[in-house]
């Protein structure tokens, strides 16, 4: 009978050797943990370029940047209108005076300067701060300058000046992610912080630390406890301390019975109100 298999048969020897060359074969390639991690190399690129991105502006800062910016346009206003009134112009000129000097200098201040480079008016530059257009992460173009600060203008110019302001920086206020407000919408722009500026802030907070560390502060202390002392030793002192203490419970138990007269008052005239409604 014949072998059915149609191939010979090699030893098992020669099998061992093949397969050992094989497994050499592939040992030969670089293991996958030598391969370069693109995808971690990736995702750790990206928290460096998010902390890279320009830091948003906080609440203080921006509303010091407006009162500072909003106090140069009164200033000059205010000078406008003393030169107006040297003159001889009437009321209606001296006011109207006033209004074009305000607007021309908040809009060359705000709108003019913060389109340039830095981006910055006088306000943002004492407070270190800078307003960005986030498309191209440079200073706004001035027709988008001119456009923010236009739609702040038409706020301060309407009667209810604190309404209008409220409503914007409300706006800003529920947009956690970019702080947008109105007239920054109309603009395009974000306000983020700057390397440039006075530091205005910080150096009045050193200033006013250098006061409490200081030896005038302990001068005025040891003032204020000798006059204290001295106070409480003085009989006319004294006697007015017991005046004001009596005063204040007197108020005080004026003030419960007129609360209780006008509670019972209110009751009375709710009920007669009620029984006069019954019988309609």
């Amino acid at each position: 009978m014949t072998d059915p298999r149609p191939y010979f048969e090699r030893p098992k020897t020669e099998q061992l050797d093949q397969s050992a060359s094989e497994w050499q074969t592939f040992s030969a390639l670089p293991p996958a943990t030598s391969l370069p991690p693109v995808q971690a190399e990736q995702s750790a690129r990206v928290p460096q370029d998010e902390e890279t991105l320009p830091k948003l502006a906080p609440w203080g800062k921006r509303v010091g940047a407006f009162a500072l910016d909003f106090g140069l346009g009164l200033g000059v206003s205010y000078l406008a209108q003393g030169l107006a009134s040297l003159v001889g112009a009437d009321a209606a000129a001296v006011d109207m005076t006033g209004y074009i000097a305000f607007f021309a200098t908040w809009l060359v201040n705000r709108g003019y300067f913060q389109s340039r480079p830095a981006g910055q008016s006088l306000g943002k530059w004492l407070l270190n701060l800078k307003t960005l257009d986030p498309e191209t992460e440079a200073s706004p173009h001035l027709v988008r300058s001119l456009a923010r600060e236009g739609v702040l203008s038409l706020f301060i110019l309407t009667a209810a000046l604190l309404v209008p302001l409220a409503a914007d920086g409300l706006f800003a206020f529920f947009d956690k992610e970019k702080r947008q407000s109105i007239h920054d919408r109309a603009g395009r722009t974000l306000v983020v912080e700057s390397e440039q500026g006075y530091h205005l802030d910080e150096k009045v907070l050193r200033l006013l630390q250098e006061i409490l560390e200081g030896e005038a502060t302990e001068d005025v202390k040891l003032a204020a406890r000798d006059l204290l002392r001295k106070a409480q030793r003085n009989e006319a002192v004294r006697g007015l301390s017991s005046q004001l203490g009596r005063l204040r419970q007197d108020v005080g138990r004026n003030t419960r019975s007129l609360r209780q007269q006008t509670s019972k008052q209110v009751k009375s005239w709710l009920a007669s109100l009620k029984e006069k409604l019954d019988n309609w």
